[in-house]
């Protein structure tokens, strides 16, 4: 018994000293803007010291600015890869490299300054279909030649600012950071035309994130989630600070990720698509914003106001390993407390097996059969675990969860079936 007590204070201690997001040292103490991986390699696009690329694992960083050749350029807010060819929106416009960074050449003919301001203040670049597309101060532009010109679209004038474009069924949507209207935009003709984004119409938005069947929207007033292509939208900001800028999303381990820019920014974390998010950040100190969140080698890398941050994606769950003891049987313990108001824990044991890694699965449905929350979604070693089910926005009722175990087959190994009781 000692020895249990033992091991179980032990990974309670660790779990509470390690599982947090640590900042990557190797990287200047700089503002980050944008993270874009290819392969191995990861470019971080800064807000005042130009490209830094990475190419042992994060590990050391060199700074890649030939031909960046003024303040402006150095002030990069986006770069894409297309093929072997580097893209790079910066306050100077949009710059091109063949040379995997090396150097950068200007490739910004078409686009205009506008009225009011002095730089052509490139805020992003996307690709699509082989055509490039950048939102500026006056307009949004396209490119069909890799950026040798670029055309104006019908979005033209001030204060356009269109960033963070992002495909989803066929429409290409673009965030528009402000306070006044336009929220945003879209193009359901791969960006020839554009129209005004519609809704949610009372906040602006700072990014989208595209899934099957789901488009979720970060505004300067939280998290927002269409179900059909934009029309309309509900909002999913429940647990989240006051007045949150959402700036971007990430799902890892069947857990969405969403971190807040301004105010002190922060991370949460939803385990029902943004029904209720919690605080998942735990280690990051008092930043002026965070810009990103992306995956890289089984962690996430947040792009912030100073460097980076990261934290390994197995932390992303709503459960923990409680003891390294190797249990002889699978198991699905009763939730406990039970009934509960509002949260409960569920305890289950994974057996070693002639598979090293299985697929778990941990369910919540409700009376009815569907999917109130999805607890657990990893390829698990043997151990015993235990999962967190937040009931916070959910009716009063029966509820049941459900563990199942798959083989890399695809086989079931093991599954049961439990029931517990939410009262309010």
């Amino acid at each position: 018994m000692n020895k249990i007590i033992m091991t179980l204070a032990l990974v309670l201690v660790s779990s509470s000293v390690f599982s947090q997001w640590n900042k990557i040292n190797s990287f200047p103490n700089t503002g980050v803007n944008d993270i874009f991986i290819s392969g191995n390699t990861v470019y971080a696009a800064t807000a005042n010291n130009g490209i830094y690329r990475s190419t042992d694992m994060t590990a050391t960083w060199q700074q890649f600015n030939n031909g960046l050749n003024n303040l402006q350029a150095i002030h990069c807010a986006q770069i894409i890869q297309t093929g072997s060819i580097l893209y790079a929106a910066t306050e100077d416009g949009i710059y091109r490299s063949t040379d995997n960074a090396a150097s950068w050449i200007k490739k910004s003919d078409g686009i205009l300054i506008g009225s009011g301001s002095i730089y052509l203040s490139s805020q992003s670049i996307f690709e699509h279909n082989g055509i490039l597309f950048t939102g500026t101060y006056s307009g949004i532009y396209r490119s069909t030649n890799s950026g040798e010109n670029w055309l104006a679209t019908n979005i033209s004038g001030t204060h356009i600012w269109a960033k963070n474009f992002t495909l989803h069924n066929g429409i290409i949507f673009a965030a528009r950071e402000s306070i006044n209207n336009p929220t945003g935009y879209s193009s359901t003709d791969n960006g020839i035309t554009w129209s005004n984004l519609q809704g949610p119409s009372f906040f602006s938005t700072i990014t989208f994130f595209s899934e099957p069947g789901k488009l979720f929207t970060g505004t300067i007033h939280g998290a927002w989630l269409s179900t059909n292509n934009g029309i309309n939208w509900v909002e999913r900001s429940a647990g989240l600070t006051p007045d949150p800028y959402n700036s971007s999303f990430v799902r890892t381990n069947g857990v969405l990720v969403s971190s807040l820019k301004f105010g002190g920014s922060g991370m949460f974390k939803s385990n029902n698509d943004g029904i209720l998010w919690e605080n998942f950040g735990q280690g990051l100190p008092f930043l002026n914003s965070i810009n990103e969140v992306i995956i890289f080698n089984s962690n996430i890398l947040a792009a912030t106001s100073s460097g980076i941050y990261q934290r390994n994606t197995s932390e992303v769950t709503g459960f923990t390993q409680v003891s390294t003891e190797i249990p002889g049987n699978f198991s699905l313990s009763q939730n406990y407390p039970n009934p509960f108001n509002p949260s409960s824990k569920i305890r289950f044991s994974i057996p070693q097996t002639e598979k090293s890694i299985l697929k778990v699965t941990l369910t919540v449905y409700d009376i009815t059969g569907r999917k109130a929350a999805l607890l657990v979604n990893n390829n698990m070693k043997a151990g015993e675990y235990e999962a967190d089910f937040n009931a916070s926005s959910f009716a009063s009722g029966i509820y049941f969860y459900r563990l199942e175990v798959l083989s890399n087959g695809n086989n079931s190994v093991y599954s049961e079936v439990k029931k517990m009781s939410l009262v309010k």
